[in-house]
């Protein structure tokens, strides 16, 4: 129940905040961009996953999918250092943030079908289409018009009677919170209604004061490192319960494999630099998201999911020390790269301009042609 209580916490701030955090006005020019990583990147992922999964550790082809579709997400919380760097070119780095603040909410609708999918069956065609409204049409809905609402009152309050910034920070951590259980009295899916409560707030243009963005992410962070002990202490039992060796084997597959593939095809019309895609293909760490995922389907007593736990542990054991260990040490090495020369990644400040002509293949015109 504890390690329960923390895991909603911990999950439902950091999609709210990842929510707010979206730059929206680039997106609009960058979105296929998140959709080609997001959707095909993401898609190809699971799938490498799953036939890794099934090959070494013999689960079934469902359990498979699941645990490619929670080792999928990656963990923002490594990459906050590395999209912080400006040694790193701009394009790499927005790219890399769009995956981590938006993976989860794809990740996290498919995890719950397949959930549904692995649990007692829901009923005939007319049971699944209203249990994928409630979760993908509903959910959202609520989310935003609890965030949306909310964040609006809580604007009103503060100009009416001055509420002072602690409180407006205690009340943002209620507003997350409220749009959870919002979600989860329709019997949606509160995280996806805290993503879209946070989504509101950005798409609306309402205005959150500071201190709760200050304060909602210490909090977070707080939180997850909570999250991580009482994850230590679970795992600490769990981790015997799995093959060792096909484990760490998984775990190699997964972060030097099939992550690298699946984003390196992605990417492959992209004008950047063979340095820049192995950057952006080795960073993709598993962490506290993934383990949350996973403990959903423990929640949900889908069958073997303690030994999905127990994989997902391994994994993120082994993604903890080789991408904590790595990200400054690469880091530092591709700055000195783009320090020495001119990469094709460097000159370009956006997403979307990797995948736009060269200045060379530009076509261009004489005088006389002008005239």
């Amino acid at each position: 129940p504890l390690i329960e209580t923390v895991a909603i916490v911990s999950l439902s701030l950091v999609l709210f905040l990842d929510a707010v955090n979206l730059q929206v006005d680039e997106l609009r020019s960058d979105w296929y961009v998140p959709a080609l990583a997001l959707g095909p990147g993401t898609l190809l992922i699971i799938a490498g996953v799953a036939l890794a999964a099934a090959l070494l550790a013999g689960t079934t082809p469902l359990q498979s999918l699941l645990l490619g579709a929670i080792l999928a997400s990656t963990d923002p919380v490594v990459l906050r250092d590395i999209v912080r760097d400006e040694r790193i070119p701009r394009s790499v780095r927005r790219a890399l943030g769009i995956e981590a603040g938006m993976n989860d909410i794809v990740v996290l609708p498919i995890v719950l079908i397949l959930i549904a999918l692995l649990q007692e069956p829901l009923g005939g065609a007319l049971a699944w289409i209203v249990f994928l409204a409630k979760l993908l049409l509903l959910s959202p809905a609520i989310g935003m018009l609890v965030g949306g609402g909310g964040a609006w009152l809580m604007g009103k309050a503060d100009a009416r009677w001055g509420i002072r910034r602690e409180y407006q920070a205690l009340y943002g951590i209620g507003l997350v919170l409220a749009a959870y259980a919002a979600g989860q009295m329709v019997q949606g899916d509160g995280f996806l209604a805290a993503y879209f409560g946070g989504l509101a707030v950005t798409l609306f243009n309402v205005s959150l004061c500071e201190c709760f963005l200050e304060y909602g992410e210490v909090t977070a962070e707080m939180a997850m490192l909570l999250a991580f002990v009482l994850f230590g202490a679970v795992l600490s039992t769990l981790l015997v319960t799995v093959p060792i060796l096909p484990a760490l084997a998984l775990a190699v597959i997964v972060i030097g494999v099939v992550r690298p593939l699946g984003l390196g095809l992605v990417l492959r019309r992209a004008r950047m630099s063979n340095t820049a895609r192995g950057f952006i293909g080795w960073f993709g760490p598993r962490g506290l998201s993934s383990l949350l995922l996973a403990l959903l389907a423990v929640q949900a007593d889908v069958p073997g999911a303690e030994y999905l736990m127990a994989l997902t542990g391994a994994v993120v054991l082994v993604s903890v020390v080789l991408h904590g260990a790595s990200a400054t040490p690469l880091s530092a090495w591709y700055g000195r790269r783009v320090a020495r020369q001119t990469l094709e990644e460097e000159r370009e400040a956006s997403v979307v301009g990797l995948f736009r002509q060269s200045p060379g293949q530009v076509p261009r015109i004489s005088p006389p042609d002008l005239a």
